[in-house]
C-alpha cells in the first residue's frame, strides 16, 4: 500500500472540505439575508443549498476518516489527530496538512458561527410572527365599542347600540 498516495489524498480531501465550508459561509450569508428580508423563496433555495452542502460535506468526511484510519493503523497510532499522523510519517510534507487543518478549523468555526447567529434571527422571527398572530386571533372587542357607552345615574354603563364580538379574521362587513 502507497502510504505517500493516502497522505496526499488526506491533504487533497481536507483542501476540498475547507472549498465546501467556504461555499457554506456564502450560502448562510444569503440565508440571513433572506430572513432579515422575509423571502420565502431565497430561504428556501439557501436551505436546499444548505442540504447539499452538507451532504458533500458528509462524504469527505467519510473519506477523511477513512484515510486518516489507514494512515494511523499503519503507524499504530491509538488517537488519529493531524498532528500525530504529521509526527508518524516525517518523510512527508507534514507542514502542508497542518496548513490545510488549521484554514478548515477556522471554517468550521466561522460557519458554526454564523448558522447561530442566523438560528437566533430564526427564532426573533418566530417570535415576532406568534406574537402578530396572538394578536389577530385574540382580538375579540372592537375599539370603537367605547365610543357607543352611556352612564346611568348610577355610574354604570349600557351600550346604546348592540355589538357582537368581533375577531379581525372573520370580521363580516
Amino acid at each position: 500500500m502507497n502510504f505517500e498516495k493516502e497522505f496526499e489524498t488526506l491533504i487533497v480531501v481536507l483542501g476540498k472540505m475547507k472549498e465546501q465550508y467556504i461555499k457554506f459561509k456564502e450560502t448562510l450569508v444569503k440565508q440571513r439575508t433572506a430572513i432579515i428580508t422575509n423571502n420565502l423563496t431565497e430561504l428556501t433555495d439557501a436551505l436546499n443549498e444548505i442540504e447539499n452542502i452538507n451532504e458533500n460535506i458528509n462524504r469527505l468526511e467519510a473519506r477523511r476518516a477513512y484515510n486518516a484510519d489507514i494512515l494511523a493503523h499503519n503507524a499504530y497510532l491509538e488517537t488519529k489527530t493531524i498532528r500525530d499522523i504529521v509526527k508518524a510519517y516525517p518523510e512527508f510534507d507534514g507542514s502542508k496538512l497542518e496548513t490545510v487543518s488549521l484554514e478548515l478549523k477556522k471554517e468550521v468555526m466561522a460557519v458554526k458561527n454564523m448558522s447561530a447567529s442566523n438560528s437566533e434571527l430564526l427564532e426573533i422571527s418566530r417570535s415576532i410572527i406568534k406574537e402578530t398572530m396572538k394578536t389577530i386571533m385574540t382580538q375579540n372587542v372592537d375599539p370603537r365599542d367605547r365610543a357607543w357607552r352611556t352612564y346611568g345615574n348610577s355610574g354604570a354603563y349600557s351600550r346604546t347600540v348592540r355589538r357582537e364580538p368581533v375577531h379581525l379574521v372573520n370580521r363580516q362587513g
